[in-house]
């Protein structure tokens, strides 16, 4: 197995791992986790936004198909739901840094805890990044990345690069937004994009489309970069 092989698995582990850490503290958290997960991952529930009325008829449906739920759970779960993955929560206000590093921990097996990457195997994002989003189209573009991944050769700073990138479509809307904020923010790049706006949910949710690392490859070539 070769080296860039190992580490592309590595990085698909670690990714894992955080989608696995579970849910946002708070009273229901427990009873999501042990009712809910029985039929369907996690990501179901953070992938998506729903006003209270709409999260209480996703439960009832899930009691409908069997889930043990009497009325007084079902209330502090809608609840739950409701506050933590409700359309009040995505509203167009930037996502927290912090959220943006927990995420990107995900990120980092790859490109790295200071976003230096590895030489000739999983390109930097320490002002590649800046790079792509000054590019005419770069803004819409980068989301397209995590989301959708990449796969084919691209050149950084002179060095060239060809390990395909995993995709990450069951983040949330919110999660991406703030990943992205994160690394835009970090490693000397926020000196490189000093009108730079923050993502917003609401924004990654508009450009969110089902590509495969191929076509988002073309998407990249579009915009003139290597």
């Amino acid at each position: 197995m070769t080296f860039s092989r190992v580490k592309w698995l590595v990085a698909l582990i670690l990714a894992w791992g955080v989608l696995a850490q579970g849910l946002p503290e708070g009273e229901g958290k427990a009873l999501v986790e042990q009712r809910c997960s029985v039929c369907h991952g996690l990501e179901v529930i953070t992938g998506n936004r729903l006003s209270a009325a709409e999260w209480d008829a996703v439960v009832g449906s899930m009691i409908g198909n069997g889930a043990q739920l009497n009325d007084a759970e079902r209330k502090v779960v809608v609840a739950y739901l409701a506050t933590h993955f409700g359309k009040e929560a995505a509203q167009a206000a930037p996502a927290p840094a912090d959220e943006g590093a927990k995420v990107y921990a995900m990120c980092q097996g790859c490109h790295q805890a200071n976003g230096a990457g590895v030489p000739g195997a999983f390109p930097p994002l320490a002002k590649h990044v800046p790079a792509i989003l000054t590019a005419p189209g770069g803004r819409a573009y980068l989301p397209l990345v995590v989301l959708g991944g990449l796969q084919g050769s691209i050149v950084v700073e002179g060095v060239a690069y060809n390990a395909p990138m995993p995709a990450f479509a069951s983040l949330s809307d919110a999660q991406v937004a703030a990943v992205l904020n994160y690394v835009a923010s970090s490693w000397g790049n926020a000196a490189l994009l000093k009108d730079f706006k923050p993502y917003t949910a609401e924004e990654i949710r508009a450009l969110r489309q089902p590509l495969t690392p191929q076509q988002v490859y073309t998407q990249r070539a579009k915009l003139g970069l290597k």
